[in-house]
């Protein structure tokens, strides 16, 4: 019997010690976005924006409180240390859901300030990564239209604006290797305040162009959609197409799915890409009542894949001219044969060639009547 009780003794101190990692959720604060900024000498200052779970006095509820805390130094996590000496609570990372540089740090260059994230082995998620340009004190400030905190807000936001093939998305991962590939180009997300709401509110406003990790020029929101197209990034989406009775007026199509294929041939110096875009939508609005014949249809379909040759043209050539290759094209060329393009690892757009051929297949678009 003495052998039975020390048994369940023995097995009950090793199985019902409890966690063996617990912490109080009232001494730990949680970080859910970061901005990195730089003074005037170049330094980093960081801005932690930081949960702060508090237990209300009258009630045995928790309430959350915003907490901002800034600090200085010579690296990121020297001023991450100068932060630590203000908070009197342990501070977690893992629920970070944004790391923001301001655009005046992207133009001197993130380098210095991009490794401490890469090594975070505490993350459980991969944050996005954002350009702001605007005030960093306000952006700190908060108080927001529709979220308190920035980085849930941004979270939120840039999953929300994945139906719009204009938005430009970029992650922590994505960076991470893009500026490892033979152009060292990526292009960021970028993230403006709107002073035009009774409430300000933040908004994803085109794209900033990393080369090299510094900032090469911003890529305009109305570029979004044909970049899109091109890296094979847009799965929902709209696009509005000039009725052919009457160009003042326009046809809304829905996205509702689409695929770029990328076909890449070296011949001699030169690099020839073709980029085989295949995109189902349908008919959601006419700003003209039609009876959506086969030759009307036709018709329509012919004016969505010419604004795609278009569009998409422009922006490859307009890129090019500025060696900027933003389409991973480099990367194409080097996975498809290795060491024989990395003689144009530095100048690669500029040897290239590209074709658009769009085929839009507009599905069961039905008869569209008047209201009446």
């Amino acid at each position: 019997m003495k052998k039975l009780l020390m048994c369940l003794f023995l097995t009950a101190s090793i199985f019902l010690n409890g966690c063996f990692s617990y912490i109080d959720i009232n001494n730990v604060v949680f970080v859910t976005s970061v901005i990195v900024d730089i003074d005037k000498e170049n330094k980093p200052v960081v801005y932690l924006e930081i949960f702060k779970s508090a237990r209300a006095a009258s009630k045995a509820a928790e309430t959350a409180q915003r907490i901002v805390l800034k600090g200085t130094g010579k690296t990121v996590y020297e001023a991450v240390n100068d932060i630590n000496l203000a908070s009197s609570f342990q501070i977690n990372y893992t629920q970070n859901k944004a790391i923001i540089y301001t655009k005046r740090a992207a133009a001197q260059g993130i380098e210095n300030y991009l490794d401490i994230f890469r090594r975070d082995v505490n993350a459980i998620i991969k944050p996005y990564l954002l350009v702001y340009d605007g005030d960093v004190e306000r952006l700190a400030k908060g108080n927001f239209q529709g979220q308190e905190y920035i980085g849930l807000f941004v979270w939120d936001l840039i999953g929300n604006v994945r139906s719009s093939p204009r938005a430009v998305q970029s992650s922590l991962n994505r960076y991470l290797s893009r500026r490892l590939a033979p152009s060292k180009t990526d292009v960021l997300t970028v993230l403006k305040i709107n002073n035009e709401e009774p409430v300000p509110a933040l908004v994803i406003n085109g794209g900033a162009i990393m080369k090299n990790n510094k900032l090469a020029e911003m890529l305009p929101q109305s570029e979004g959609e044909a970049y899109n197209f091109l890296i094979d990034v847009v799965s929902l989406g709209s696009m509005e197409v000039a009725d052919p009775r009457d160009k003042t007026k326009y046809i809304s199509l829905a996205i509702e799915n689409s695929k770029t294929n990328t076909d890449v041939n070296m011949k001699g110096n030169n690099i020839q890409v073709t980029k085989q875009m295949n995109i189902k939508a349908r008919i959601v609005e006419v700003q003209k009542y039609m009876d959506l014949t086969d030759e009307q249809l036709d018709e329509i379909r012919k004016g969505a894949e010419a604004n795609l040759i278009n569009s998409c043209m422009n922006i490859f050539n307009k890129y090019k001219k500025r060696n900027l290759d933003i389409f991973m094209i480099g990367q194409e060329v080097e996975n498809k044969y290795g060491e024989k393009a990395m003689k144009y690892s530095e100048d690669i757009i500029e040897h290239t060639n590209m074709e658009i051929q769009p085929r839009v297949f507009i599905d069961s678009p039905g008869r569209i009547r008047p209201y009446e």
